[in-house]
């Protein structure tokens, strides 16, 4: 049991610093699905443990009470999977009443389970009743409804992580794409296993009693949910390491941003930050960093050091425009990019921009050069151009 104990302690402290870390963080539509699935899991799997589960019966004076309280968290995850689901391109969004279909299912599976708990003779003594009267119709019928909310949840696994483990470029994204998709495929043997022991007590065998098999299922479902776990973080982790890499690029473009807009005031977008505030920057990195950028390239482009405009901004007609109305261009397109996140195209593109700049660091506004006088997006309509970034 110990090794199935260890397992299930890491999964369990995996989950948790998963979910609190969703629930912390502001996410899209999406993003708030998957943290009702993971919340919706961790909370099944903490139920499932032993100590909780007697706890739980102790204090509500309820005999097996951490049963449904376990399998219909797990029906709730499973319905978030299929909301999940339902927001990405697939089959469950391109069929509508798929989705009614499974959302019917699980909740008359859910009602189901729930009335059987009320009618089977339930026990404070020994094991859950699940254990103490498998094989008899009753919880037979209510471990195969356990079984198959769970299926539902794996299907939808299979159906949003495979595609996407095809598409995602090489990476810690794809690892943990892959992982989420051999999950369910462990979670299915979790199924047999669970399945199979009703079956071989309602024919009257004892062959899966022992603690052989109890140790295989809690192995088995504590692997199934440590690969989702480690599947979810492994992309956590690539974004930590992203926002390492863009926060370092955001404070050493600092001195090449002073530089190049020094003559160029009227192009920094905002208030231009302070040394102070860029250092203690932590939300909003990318869109620091993607404005930081685009105001050294029109630096530049004003001051004839390059060719164009910043090649973070695809605006159409820009080239060949008059250089103030190419700005403001600039500047309505990052008003509207104000607390949110850069353009997806953009962000992909944000390290190596970086370093591009970096490397021709060299090429930069001079002192020599006469300061260039046009309103700015800091002036009122009546005032002359005139920021202060030193």
């Amino acid at each position: 049991m110990a090794f199935a104990d260890t397992l299930e302690f890491m999964v369990l402290t995996a989950f948790w610093a998963f979910t609190i870390w969703r629930f912390v963080t502001p996410q899209p539509p999406r993003g708030r699905a998957i943290r009702l699935v993971a919340l919706f899991v961790a909370l099944s799997f903490t139920i499932n443990r032993r100590e909780i589960a007697f706890a739980a019966d102790s204090l509500l004076h309820v005999p097996d009470i951490a049963v449904p309280g376990k399998t219909l968290t797990t029906a709730a995850a499973s319905a978030a999977m299929v909301h999940l689901t339902s927001l990405m391109p697939g089959p469950v969004a391109e069929r509508p009443n798929l989705r009614r279909w499974a959302y019917g299912l699980l909740g008359a599976a859910a009602v189901a389970m729930v009335v059987i708990f009320l009618l089977v003779p339930r026990s404070p003594e020994h094991g859950d009743f699940v254990a103490e009267q498998a094989g008899t119709p009753l919880v037979t019928a209510y471990g195969v409804l356990t079984q198959f909310g769970l299926f539902v949840g794996l299907a939808c696994c299979v159906a949003l992580f495979h595609p996407a483990a095809q598409r995602a470029a090489p990476g810690l994204m794809r690892v943990g794409l892959r992982l989420l998709t051999v999950a369910p495929f462990v979670g299915l043997l979790f199924i047999l296993n669970r399945v199979a022991f009703q079956v071989t007590n309602a024919v009257g065998s004892d062959l899966m009693n022992g603690p052989v098999w109890e140790s295989t299922s809690r192995a088995l479902l504590a692997a199934m949910l440590l690969a989702f776990a480690a599947g979810a973080l492994l992309p956590a982790l690539g974004g930590i390491g992203r926002w390492v890499a863009h926060y370092s690029a955001l404070q050493r473009l600092r001195p090449l941003w002073l530089r190049s807009v020094s003559a160029t005031p009227h192009v920094v977008l905002g208030d231009p930050p302070s040394r102070l505030a860029d250092l203690l920057t932590l939300r909003g990195v990318d869109l620091r960093l993607y404005r930081r950028i685009i105001e050294i390239r029109d630096a530049q482009w004003e001051q004839g050091l390059a060719e164009g405009p910043s090649e973070l901004d695809p605006a159409e007609g820009v080239s060949g425009r008059d250089p103030a109305e190419g700005v403001g261009l600039l500047g309505r397109r990052m008003a509207a990019t104000v607390d949110r996140q850069p353009p997806a195209d953009a962000q992909t593109s944000l390290t190596e921009q970086a370093r591009e700049l970096l490397r021709a660091g060299n090429v930069v506004a001079t002192p020599e050069l006469a300061p260039i006088r046009r309103p700015g997006h800091n002036d009122p309509p009546d005032a002359p151009s005139a920021v202060n970034v030193s």
